[in-house]
């Protein structure tokens, strides 16, 4: 995980932590204050949930990013190396042609 998402992980933990000593230490009813622990977790894990999907989503389409980039370098280098074969083949067809004028000069 990267330093912000640790931090904003750190900070989220903290405040669940924060606010459940906050409800156990509330002079209410035993009944409310579950009540409100229930509602808090459910809002906790909601969020939670929404932060991994997200995070998901963007973790998704870097890779999409980086597989499109190596695609193309990819085709980029096929085509290097056919521009660089044709070339050796021209290379060695010119070298031919002179072996061949040479010969028939002698």
């Amino acid at each position: 995980m990267s330093k912000s998402t640790d931090t904003a992980m750190a900070f989220l933990l903290g405040a669940v932590a924060g606010g459940v000593i906050a409800l156990l230490l509330a002079p209410e009813k035993g009944e409310v204050t579950r009540r409100k622990i229930r509602v808090g977790a459910g809002d906790i894990y909601g969020k939670g949930k929404g932060f991994a999907g997200e995070t998901g989503q963007r973790t998704k389409e870097k890779a999409l990013e980086a597989g499109e980039w190596v695609k193309e370098k990819a085709s980029d280098a096929a085509t290097s190396a056919r521009t660089q074969v044709e070339a050796v083949k021209s290379a060695v067809a010119e070298g031919k042609e002179a072996y061949r004028r040479e010969l028939e000069k002698s």
